[in-house]
């Protein structure tokens, strides 16, 4: 079994994940629509949040399970609802609420609670946006950024893993504008079954290692092996491969 080989699978088995070569916005499928005009669309940016949140915390990190609660809450779940939450005692409950009993996790209200602050909000949209976009460079260092941001012990949710799933949906749903086309080393998801794939084929040595610069070295793995001509698929390929597998 070898790279080919999965992509061979990947395209058999679940070619509704790819249009002219190039995987679907997983994204989009659950109705985030990121491109408004060329440009992000903020609301949408911050729905995207709340996914990548979701599918990097228990008890929602299950791809299924996240999807299901993040159907159930995105009326709620909204940047407007957690801005008006910072002055809004109301809304703070009911938003507090709903990620203890449908998230099962207070620690997430507190995440993108933080996330929406004004000066963090600033950071996140500075950072996406700030030139030169492509240079591998300039985007490991840009991902960086936001793990530092994301990366704190002393939180009780975080955003680490999944901090590249948000370069990967932006860069997919922006091919066609051509813009934010972040390079694939930050925009490969290297979660746990992934990495397990990644070692069942020897692309890498150890799979348990969570490190940033580990998974950087994961993403980069999974691009030079599965973000090439003729296709850009990413880490799905090995997701689906492994978990069905």
């Amino acid at each position: 079994m070898n790279a080919e080989h999965i992509i061979n699978w990947f395209l058999t088995r679940h070619g509704e994940w790819v249009e002219e070569s190039r995987l679907v916005s997983w994204a989009k499928k659950l109705g985030i629509n990121l491109n408004d005009d060329g440009e992000i669309n903020e609301e949408q940016l911050f729905h995207l949040f709340v996914l990548a949140v979701l599918w990097n915390n228990k008890p929602t990190y299950n791809a299924d399970k996240g999807e299901q609660v993040f159907k159930q809450i995105k009326g709620e779940y909204t940047f407007s609802s957690f801005r008006r939450a910072s002055y809004d005692a109301s809304t703070r409950l009911r938003l507090k609420r709903i990620a203890s009993k449908n998230i099962g996790n207070p620690g997430v209200f507190h995440l993108l609670k933080f996330i929406t602050k004004p000066d963090t909000w600033d950071k996140i949209m500075e950072t996406l946006n700030f030139p030169v976009i492509g240079d591998k460079a300039d985007d490991i260092k840009r991902l960086e950024d936001l793990w530092r941001l994301f990366n704190n012990p002393r939180r009780e949710a975080y955003l680490t893993l999944k901090l590249f799933l948000i370069f990967r949906e932006i860069k997919i749903q922006f091919a066609n504008d051509d813009k934010y086309q972040y390079h694939p080393a930050i925009c490969c998801v290297p979660d746990s079954h992934v990495r397990n794939a990644l070692a069942k084929l020897d692309l890498i040595k150890n799979a348990g290692k969570r490190d940033l610069q580990s998974l950087i070295r994961c993403s980069e793995v999974i691009a030079k092996n599965f973000c090439k001509p003729p296709y850009e698929l990413y880490d799905l390929p090995l997701f689906f491969w492994h978990k069905e597998n």
